[in-house]
């Protein structure tokens, strides 16, 4: 039986070039985002145990690093603050001279055509490990998201390019963004992590920023069985 197909689509397929000339997906170093994780108040780099490879390198030696990495070509970073200035708030992160401002002044010190694209979140810098403030045993929205504004414009004015919020917050970004045109940060873009999942695979992330978290995410995160809620919040 001769069957003539109706179209040869194979032909696009046929050797490397046509593949190459027809690929639509390209991952170039300027698609990467590298995540920096600096401790304050040390002096020798830290291997993170769960994730190899990767250490905590000391605010010190930051401005290093970010020169090492822009001339290996990496054009953007994101840094994640290991403090060791914890409240129940993380008020650190909306202090002119808390080590969120400071790691994002040292790098655009460093290299002032790398861009800074720190996290905005707190679970870094709470002594309970939660991404807001705490009210009977939950985190707070409306306070937070206030909170999350007030280290937005920190982040800001210490020359972040653009803010990456990751709290989880409902109305954060509009709050954010409504706080930075307020304060004349009209052209400090925002990378939001819109749907975060409450999911175990953040357990070496915690480690690495040395998060001890009490209890659990799934009142603010989302859950993997509920695709409706994940599509709301995006």
């Amino acid at each position: 039986m001769n069957i003539t197909p109706l179209r040869r689509l194979r032909r696009l397929r046929s050797s490397e070039v046509m593949r190459d000339l027809l690929r639509e997906s390209h991952l170039l170093l300027n698609d990467l985002i590298h995540p920096i994780f600096i401790e304050e108040q040390i002096d020798q780099v830290v291997p993170i145990s769960t994730l190899p490879g990767i250490n905590r390198i000391p605010e010190g030696c930051l401005a290093d690093e970010v020169k090492q990495l822009y001339a290996l070509g990496i054009r953007y970073v994101m840094p994640f603050g290991i403090s060791h200035t914890k409240d129940a708030q993380g008020s650190d992160t909306w202090n002119d001279n808390g080590l969120l401002a400071r790691m994002v002044k040292t790098i655009k010190s460093a290299v002032p055509e790398m861009m800074v694209i720190p996290d905005i979140c707190f679970c870094e810098y709470t002594d309970h490990g939660h991404c807001g403030v705490m009210q009977n045993n939950k985190v707070c929205n409306d306070i937070t998201v206030e909170n999350l504004v007030k280290q937005s414009v920190t982040a800001a004015k210490a020359g972040a390019d653009m803010l990456a919020p990751s709290a989880m917050m409902d109305g954060q970004v509009k709050a954010i963004r409504l706080g930075l045109d307020a304060a004349g940060f009209q052209d400090v873009a925002i990378l939001a992590h819109s749907a975060k999942f409450a999911s175990s695979f953040y357990g070496p992330f915690r480690a690495a920023v040395d998060s001890e978290l009490s209890g659990d995410r799934k009142g603010y995160q989302l859950v993997f069985w509920s695709s409706t809620t994940g599509h709301l919040t995006l």
